[in-house]
Parts: structure tokens; C-alpha cells; sequence
């Protein structure tokens, strides 16, 4: 019932409201002022950062996630138009799109429809995302997620090995080496069509089990071709699908990196002890940041401060040239400064909040309502996505 939902979204408001009350009533004042601030403009998340040569208004990134805004005939709706314009009205300093695919994808291989990036007659569409954006606010910068789905896929599941990191029901098929050369030639010229098409950006999705986090975990990676064995090789189609990319677009063009932590396979997969040095490899390809991720990224019933900003530790085990982008759980202002101020994380990720609150950093900075998001991490919004041909949208608010 939806007054049941309300209720438990009152109920975990109420308790992580005490818990962060006895937090500040035990320690110093984050801030100290002489005079009361009417706005957090002062808080280290509203300064300007930089992505490259991007110069990023604030810390503040709407996350990639889901949308159900395209058909099945990959027509980008009225409404996912919408989303992506109130989302830079609400004051986002860069927006991530849900994942684009690179190649075509059957009819029902997969749980909903995906944004088409995979030939040139998707430009004009794609650039009606863009342009959305940056007539709302032109200092918002957008950039493209680009994916393959790999073992996600229904039909012809794929993977750099026969090994899947997306659930044990799907045995892949291992790609040929003339195959992976192929998919990086679409990951590149996909690039092309999101610069054509007025996006500031991509982002490299290599997290979550999909296609390029199968090359990159030595748990699912067990090619003997140039491919696999070290981590340099695991790391390979990204290091190329990046210098293909930058030597053919130009300098100003963000490409940025999600990846996962852990892949929650233990010792054998990317793990709290081997992610600092793929992360370091992942530098070396030319990525202008790296988006720390990992397997369940949409967690539930984060209703404590400690539940908060799930992967922080992973994040600030890192030692990078370039930024980092911390997406997971971060639902508080007060502990996402907290987080920024130790000056290991640089920009701060956020899908489900956004998605019930598109305007969350506008009324962060106002100060207006509560330092915690509406959002309670139920997930029920992308059940709903998951269910039908539906737009995205909170199921309780």
C-alpha cells in the first residue's frame, strides 16, 4: 500500500535523522560560523572540480541508471526528454546517461529497452538529449554511457571468457579475438556519434558484469590471446577503445571510466587488495576519471549513516593523478562533505536519489528541508521500470 511506503520512508528518515543528531552532538561542528549561512556554498561539494578539461560546476553527478525512455524501435520518448532536463534544472553539475548500446540488440534479450548509440541515424535523436541539457543550464555538462551487455543478454550471452559475472544462469560464450577487435571499433565509433551529437563526454561502462568488466576481473577473464593473463592485457580493449577514441575527437572531449570494486567473487575477482592497481592501470589508458562502482550497486535499506556511501573505503584506498567518482549509497550532504574534505573522493555520484528528487542538489544548496535525500533505497522504481515499458520514476514519493 503507498501509505505503508510513506510510513517506512518516515520511519528511516526519523531514525538516520537521530543517528546523524547524535553524531554532530557528540563531536565539533563541521562548520564553524560566526553567523548562520543561509546556503551550503561554502560546503567543498558546490566548488567548481574539472574532468579532463571539463570544468564541472560542483561535485554533484546524476549517476547513469535506467530511464525506459526509449522504444523498442529505439525512439527516444517525450518523457525521457523531460527527465534529462529536469535533472539539469535541479542543478546537477554533470549528468550521466543510462547506458547506451554500442551494438544491436534482439527484441526481448534484454529486461528493457536501451538508448541506441550504434549508428549514425541516432544522432539527431541523441542530440535532442544534449541540447535539452545545456538550454536548461549551460553550465551543466552530459556525457554518454557507453555499453555492450554481454552476459546480460538473453540470446548469444557473451563474454571474454565462458564465465559470467552476471548471475549463474547464463554461461557465455567466449568472443574470438577478431569479435573483441570489433566490439572496440563500436565502442569507438560510438564515441564519435556522442561528440557528433553535443554530449561533453562518455563514460566507459566496465562495471556491474556487463561486457568490459569480464575483461577486467581476473575471475572471469581466462583468455590466453592478447586479451588476458595480466593485468595489463585484461586491461587492454580499454586501453585502446581510449587512445582510438582521443586521437579522433578533440582534446576538450571528457572520457571517463565506471568500474567495478568488487565483483564479489572473493580472492579470485576484483577485490579490496587487487583494485588499486587496476585502478592505476586504468590511468595509464588515458581515462580522465575513474567512476568507483561495484557488484549490488543498488543496495537497500541504507538507514544509518555507516550504511551511507557503501564503497567509500574502496575509493579512498586509491592513489590517482585523476579524479574519482565515488556512486553508491551517498544520501547524505553533511556525509558526502565529510567524505570530501578528506580529499581522496572528488565528485559524488547519485542515481536513485535523483530519480526521486531531481531538484536534491538545488535544495541541498538552499538549504532547504533536511541534509538527507528523500529517497530510501527500495528500489521500487526500477521494479517498476523493470516490469513494463515504463519510464523511470519513484514509486513512493
Amino acid at each position: 500500500m503507498k501509505s505503508d511506503k510513506i510510513d517506512r520512508r518516515q520511519f528511516i528518515k526519523i531514525t538516520a535523522g537521530s543517528a546523524l543528531a547524535m553524531m554532530s552532538n557528540s563531536a565539533p561542528a563541521l562548520f564553524a560560523e560566526e553567523i548562520e549561512p543561509k546556503t551550503r556554498s561554502h560546503y567543498k561539494v558546490f566548488s567548481k572540480g574539472k574532468i579532463g578539461s571539463l570544468q564541472i560546476k560542483n561535485r554533484l553527478i546524476k549517476a547513469a541508471s535506467a530511464t525506459g525512455s526509449t522504444t523498442g524501435g529505439c525512439r527516444f520518448l517525450n518523457g525521457g526528454i523531460e527527465m534529462y532536463r529536469d535533472w539539469s534544472k535541479g542543478g546537477a553539475g554533470l549528468i550521466n546517461t543510462g547506458h547506451m548500446t554500442v551494438t544491436p540488440i534482439p527484441p526481448g534479450a534484454y529486461n528493457h529497452n536501451l538508448t541506441c548509440i550504434y549508428d549514425d541515424r541516432f544522432i539527431p535523436q541523441l542530440n535532442k538529449i544534449a541540447d535539452a541539457v545545456h538550454k536548461t543550464d549551460s553550465d551543466c555538462k552530459i556525457v554518454a554511457q557507453l555499453n555492450h551487455i554481454g552476459s546480460h543478454s538473453r540470446t548469444n550471452s557473451v563474454a571474454a571468457s565462458s564465465i559470467s559475472l552476471s548471475g549463474p544462469q547464463r554461461k557465455p560464450r567466449a568472443l574470438t579475438t577478431i569479435e573483441v577487435q570489433e566490439i572496440r571499433d563500436s565502442f569507438v565509433a560510438a564515441a564519435r556519434r556522442a561528440k557528433d551529437a553535443e554530449f561533453d563526454g562518455v563514460e566507459i561502462h566496465g562495471a556491474h558484469g556487463y561486457l568490459l568488466n569480464t575483461f577486467l576481473s581476473p575471475y572471469a577473464n581466462k583468455r590466453t590471446d592478447i586479451y588476458g593473463g595480466s593485468l595489463k592485457n585484461r586491461v587492454r580493449i580499454v586501453t585502446e577503445i581510449v587512445d582510438q577514441i582521443k586521437s579522433s575527437v578533440e582534446p576538450d572531449f571528457a572520457v571517463l571510466i565506471k568500474t567495478n570494486c568488487n565483483d564479489r567473487q572473493g580472492v579470485e575477482g576484483i577485490n579490496a587488495d587487487n583494485f588499486p592497481r587496476l585502478a592505476q592501470e586504468l590511468e595509464k589508458t588515458g581515462v580522465d576519471a575513474i567512476e568507483v562502482s561495484g557488484a549490488m550497486p543498488a543496495r537497500t535499506d541504507i538507514d544509518e549513516p555507516e550504511k551511507q556511501s557503501y564503497f567509500v573505503g574502496y575509493a579512498e584506498n586509491l592513489e590517482l593523478s585523476i579524479p574519482v567518482i565515488l556512486t553508491g549509497g551517498n544520501k547524505s550532504i553533511d556525509v558526502i562533505e565529510r567524505i570530501c574534505r578528506r580529499e581522496k573522493v572528488d565528485f559524488f555520484g547519485f542515481a536513485r536519489p535523483l530519480i526521486a528528487e531531481p531538484d536534491l542538489p538545488n535544495r541541498w544548496l538552499e538549504m532547504v528541508g533536511g541534509p538527507e535525500c528523500e529517497c530510501i533505497s527500495c528500489n521500487q522504481c526500477l521494479s517498476y521500470l523493470f516490469t513494463g515499458q515504463n519510464l523511470v520514476t519513484c514509486q513512493v514519493l
